[in-house]
């Protein structure tokens, strides 16, 4: 099983003078890699492969002889990089590989395991070509170290991400029981509900955060482009930036070792974000809460811990449906915040209610076989990993 582990750098001027050009050459290899395979398929329809633009590289060195004072390391990581983003793009269907840009890519390189090494010990870490960088020790790792990934942020700090194998296996994921299992409605009022009642609100850091970045951009647009005034504005809107992001991620974590810590299967839906932020009255709203981070974090948690995570259908009529008597209230609005099943009489907090329907559609997806089961019921069964999403 593989950890990364993350630890904040303090490289001297020299240093950081090195991995800023170690930067530069990275961006410039990966365009040219980039342009170059482009044009090998455009002129003549020929495909290259990813070590073929490996040695390329030796041939760019030549022809530009700053490429050799940065880790070669480095420069064949990249490439890497290129070939999974290109790739991707045929297999996944997204976008075409991007060329870099100097101010808005991000800032990053990466060292082998094999030339690099973590000093746990003196709390240095061993970097080719750049020598031994002191880092903020905050906890130990066991393990086979494979790569470090040294990225500077827009504030202009920096950090080592240090890829691990630690040797130990995930734990095989426990039977699904329905006692253990919460379902989960994603929402903008509240970041939270679940289907035993509780409601986590969302505590819209970013309202706060983004009226300063928005009273700063406009001092920024007043200052003469390319002074010192203007550049110190943008280091602090770029620190704001970084401040928000952190207070989202810690946020999202700790709801998710909460959820995790309480409950053995979690139900979500598979919602589609990307066309979701296309509606521009939410998007906004919906970019900052980051549902697709908390996503992201409950699969390799789950992983981590042998818990089940599902996905139904996003389409499922979770919100519509009464989970009491199944009636289906086709005329419920996004307004609607409660309603009465006109079946039943039942009254229904609006996301409570989709909760509990996604926690029994998801197990409903488990236990076809189960007669009686409405979801309400502890009920546990030995299940094939295979027939659910489970990570």
């Amino acid at each position: 099983m593989h950890k990364a582990f993350k630890y904040r750098i303090y490289p001297n001027k020299a240093q950081q003078a090195l991995l800023e050009a170690t930067f530069g050459c990275c961006r410039f290899v990966y365009n040219k890699t980039l342009d170059i395979r482009k044009t090998a398929y455009e002129t003549d329809k020929t495909r290259l492969s990813k070590f073929d633009l490996i040695k390329k590289v030796t041939s760019l060195k030549d022809e530009f002889e700053w490429l050799k004072d940065v880790p070669a390391t480095c420069l064949q990581q990249v490439v890497d990089n290129m070939d999974k983003a290109y790739q991707n793009f045929f297999k996944s269907g997204k976008g075409y590989p991007k060329f870099k840009t100097k101010h808005r890519s991000r800032k990053s390189c990466c060292f082998s395991g094999q030339r690099s090494d973590v000093l746990q010990d003196i709390s240095c870490l061993k970097l080719s070509k750049i020598g031994l960088v002191k880092y903020k020790k905050d906890r130990a790792f066991v393990g086979i170290l494979r790569h470090i990934v040294i990225t500077q942020e827009n504030d202009g700090k920096y950090y080592a991400s240090c890829v691990v194998e630690t040797g130990v296996e995930a734990p095989k994921p426990q039977p699904v029981e329905a006692s253990t299992t919460v379902g989960i409605d994603l929402g903008l009022k509240d970041f939270i509900i679940t289907s035993d009642g509780h409601k986590i609100p969302n505590p819209r850091f970013y309202a706060t955060v983004d009226r300063r970045i928005a009273r700063l951009q406009k001092h920024e647009s007043r200052e003469q482009k390319g002074s010192k005034r203007r550049a110190r504005i943008r280091l602090k809107i770029n620190k704001l930036y970084v401040k928000k992001r952190n207070l989202i991620k810690n946020f999202i974590y700790h709801v998710a070792k909460t959820l995790l810590r309480e409950s053995q299967t979690l139900v979500m839906e598979d919602l589609n974000i990307v066309g979701m932020v296309k509606n521009h009255k939410l998007a906004k709203s919906i970019q900052n809460i980051c549902w697709g981070e908390l996503r992201r974090v409950l699969e390799y948690k789950s992983k981590w811990l042998g818990h089940n995570l599902i996905f139904i259908d996003r389409w499922a009529p979770s919100t519509k449906t009464c989970s009491h008597c199944g009636f289906h209230n086709s005329t419920l609005t996004l307004s609607d915040r409660s309603w009465v099943c006109p079946g039943c009489g039942t009254h229904h907090d609006r996301d409570i209610n989709a909760a509990i329907n996604i926690k029994r559609m998801g197990l409903e997806t488990l236990l076809p076989a189960v007669s009686g089961f409405d979801g309400r019921g502890e009920v546990g069964c030995n299940f094939d990993e295979a027939s659910i999403c489970t990570v």
